[in-house]
């Protein structure tokens, strides 16, 4: 198992943890107290990011940073930098991932990977496959590294491209997470991206998969998933699956409320603790 994949492991063990934060900063949900200080924005996406990571380190087994939300600064790429320094400094044990869907040939490809996975340090990367090997084969290489692989994402538009038949039957996702396990994962270091909002019969999609195959079960909370199938997740010692979740850890209060540090902490164990209820 390579060191990414070890990580999240390790920090699944160590902090009873098979939820993961996303780190997403949208300053209109931000609180005031930061809103309204005297800085740049970036600045006030870096307290409140720090302030994040501080209250939920020791309740998470990973963290997920959606990088669209940083392009969106003047200064994004910098302070992407710092939030994975920040959560690497202070957190070592717990995985940073990032999520960027991306997916070309191979020296645009490769230019993403050093970008993200090198400059910035990242343990991970989200990628979209649909471009064939050039997108994931790199990760054969990249072996203290995960690659994420879209596999069945959680959009509700994404069953007319995902969900259309092949010729022998199967969907093309499914196609797709035959691909991830017997042809890219070399290297045994890629996580395939399933559904928490489509009913598909999970225990049959685990057996397809090596035991030791973490999986990022998306789309529960805002986007409407549910935890149905994250039981016919779960691997051989109750672990091998994490849920993501953004919005329902960062922004659990209203703006103007004094105590919203505390309505972090209790959204991150309240995600941790139902997604242990349900593995027991």
């Amino acid at each position: 198992m390579t060191k990414a994949l070890t990580l999240l492991r390790k920090a699944m063990i160590r902090n009873n943890s098979l939820a993961c934060c996303g780190l997403d900063p949208d300053i209109a949900k931000m609180p005031r107290e930061i809103v309204k200080r005297r800085m740049s924005d970036e600045a006030k996406v870096q307290r409140f990011l720090r302030e994040a990571i501080n209250l939920t380190g020791n309740h998470v087994c990973a963290y997920k940073i959606q990088k669209a939300f940083f392009d969106v600064f003047p200064k994004g790429h910098t302070l992407l930098e710092d939030t994975i320094g920040y959560a690497h400094e202070r957190f070592p044990d717990v995985p940073v991932f990032v999520d960027a869907k991306v997916g070309d040939i191979d020296n645009t490809m490769e230019a993403y990977l050093r970008n993200i996975l090198h400059k910035l340090g990242a343990d991970g990367v989200v990628v979209n496959p649909y471009m064939g090997d050039e997108v994931v084969m790199p990760f054969a290489r990249l072996k203290h590294k995960a690659g994420i692989v879209l596999v069945r994402t959680s959009n509700i538009g994404a069953a007319i491209v995902q969900d259309a038949i092949l010729a022998d039957g199967r969907p093309l996702w499914r196609h797709t997470l035959d691909l991830v396990v017997e042809r890219w994962n070399t290297a045994s270091n890629l996580i395939p991206v399933l559904s928490a909002t489509v009913d598909i019969d999970m225990s049959e999609v685990r057996k397809a998969m090596p035991d030791n195959m973490p999986v990022l079960f998306a789309g529960f909370g805002v986007q409407g998933g549910n935890l149905k199938h994250f039981r016919q997740l779960l691997d051989s010692k109750k672990r091998g699956v994490f849920v993501n979740s953004s919005r329902g850890i960062l922004y659990p209060y209203e703006p103007d409320e004094k105590g919203w540090r505390d309505k972090i902490v209790e959204a991150t164990i309240s995600l941790k603790e139902m997604l242990n209820r349900e593995r027991r």
